[in-house]
């Protein structure tokens, strides 16, 4: 059963360099990853803190930091989401080093499909990560900006884990898709047509090929509608495929 639902869930992603940071001749500070693996299946993002000097290094040790999380973290049956973003804060803030953890602040977003088909979406700092259920019904995690302040919270600004907005669901049915997006994108997203973004996602671009998905997703996210965008823009989908879907992966 376990190996069935990972061959059915599917994962695809892209990150490209905004437009500010190619005029500056700065690096994409945004990362992702996806990581199929014993565990189950998973997609992190990561946009660094763009007045950080070690931005870039923070966003892509934040993936790392998820990955290497998550495969201990899975060993211990019972341990709570908390153990796992402790052990998240304490990986990163190791990988990043000789660097300090300010310097290298990073936003964290990571959904899980575990081998025992349980979902788990984490969030820390600015960016979306959305939820469409199998009836289309879209659930957003918390906006940590709809208060007073702008300012977002990352790793290395942060140390509790009760800056976290985290969501489990006992299961991942066919039809269920999560997407995780970087402020670069989310910023731009009309709260009401999420799901359609998600939709399109998953509609148009799953039945792809790899390298060509990649290609095209690229080439949309730098062609992005919003005038005078600037920002480095990051995505990536984790979905259960229906039956009658096609097996792209």
């Amino acid at each position: 059963m376990a190996k069935k639902l990972q061959s059915q869930v599917q994962c695809f992603g892209a990150s490209v360099r905004g437009r500010l940071h190619q005029h500056e001749g700065r690096p994409n500070e945004d990362a992702w990853e996806s990581i199929c693996s014993s565990f189950g299946t998973a997609i992190v993002v990561s946009d660094g803190m763009g007045s950080k000097p070690n931005a870039c290094t923070g966003a892509r040790k934040a993936c790392k930091a998820v990955q290497d999380a998550l495969r201990s973290w899975s060993k211990f049956n019972g341990a709570s989401p908390v153990v796992l973003l402790r052990l998240i804060h304490i990986l990163w803030g190791l990988q990043v080093l000789p660097a300090s953890e300010e310097d290298s602040a990073a936003t964290c977003l990571f959904a899980v499909v575990l081998s025992s088909g349980e979902l788990l979406v984490a969030k820390l700092g600015d960016g979306i990560a959305a939820i469409r259920e199998t009836d289309g019904k879209v659930i957003v995690l918390g906006d940590e900006r709809s208060g007073f302040c702008n300012e977002t919270t990352a790793l290395g600004i942060v140390r509790s884990t009760k800056e976290w907005s985290v969501i489990t669901r006992p299961s991942f049915p066919p039809g269920t898709a999560v997407l995780l997006a970087t402020d670069g994108i989310a910023d731009d997203l009309v709260s009401d047509r999420v799901g359609d973004f998600i939709n399109l996602l998953t509609e148009e671009f799953a039945c792809m090929q790899p390298a060509l998905r990649w290609r095209t997703l690229c080439q949309e996210l730098r062609n992005w509608s919003t005038p005078k965008h600037l920002d480095d823009k990051t995505l990536a989908i984790l979905w259960h495929q229906k039956d009658d879907f096609g097996s792209a992966s």
